[in-house]
């Protein structure tokens, strides 16, 4: 299955990309009609200030940050192209159009061909004098970064399936226009068991730094809320 957002990501070359540039600015407008992305640990307490935060059910089950209400529908994207202002943008989201491939023991910087990202002039250059440019650098460095980052985010997600945390859920949103909405499908925390919880299994999680995160998720519950009046301001402007 190919990753959310890129439908042709290439390994980058010189001899494939040496002439060619990263349009910039790069807008957001190829997450518009995405309505949830992957979050690592590390970031859901801040995403937890915007997002409401669930699991994807099934054997992956990943935190994820609920964008819109609807499928194909990201609230934070305008039709310029800009996220929201402010509001904090996932490192998911951040990374394209580059990406990791990692084979065995070997890692490859790639980046998504597909679309408009690649332009012969006008744009930042990937190689100067035949070497990866200063934009290269970076981007393999943010995506080495958020690399780990998700890597540390497996084990969160298998101690809390460990410990029976993990409940389906279903949101019940009152629209602004007085119409109710009910979104399934996702897993959220149970607090009820987070408290039935025994203070060793408690304090574990303490020990391995994950509260933080397990608390954020139970508090961006408010957030759906939010999203729905978000759908409004979306509407009227």
């Amino acid at each position: 299955m190919k990753p959310l957002f890129y439908d042709n990501p290439v390994m980058i070359s010189l001899e494939r990309h040496g002439a060619l540039q990263l349009r910039a600015p790069l807008d957001f407008s190829f997450a518009k009609s995405t309505n949830a992305v992957p979050l690592t640990l590390a970031e859901m307490p801040l995403a937890a200030q915007w997002y409401p935060i669930a699991f994807a059910a099934g054997e992956a089950s990943r935190p994820v940050a609920i964008l819109g209400l609807r499928e194909d529908e990201n609230l934070f994207v305008g039709s310029d192209g800009a996220w929201r202002e402010g509001a904090y943008v996932p490192i998911y989201v951040r990374r394209y159009p580059f990406i990791l491939r990692q084979e065995d023991d070997l890692v490859t910087l790639c980046i998504e061909e597909a679309g408009d990202v690649l332009i012969p002039s006008g744009g930042a250059p990937l190689f100067a004098e035949g070497q990866p440019a200063e934009l290269l650098q970076s981007a393999m460095q943010f995506c080495r970064s958020a690399q780990a980052a998700e890597r540390a985010t497996i084990p969160f997600v298998e101690g809390l399936k460990a410990l029976d945390l993990l409940d389906g859920r279903t949101a019940m949103i009152a629209m602004p226009d007085g119409a109710k909405m009910s979104l399934s499908g996702f897993l959220t925390i149970d607090e009820a068991r987070l408290r039935a919880l025994s203070d060793e299994s408690f304090l574990e999680l303490r020990r391995r730094g994950w509260l933080s995160a397990v608390f954020s998720q139970i508090q961006s519950t408010l957030n759906w809320g939010r999203l729905a009046d978000r759908v409004g301001a979306v509407a009227a402007a």
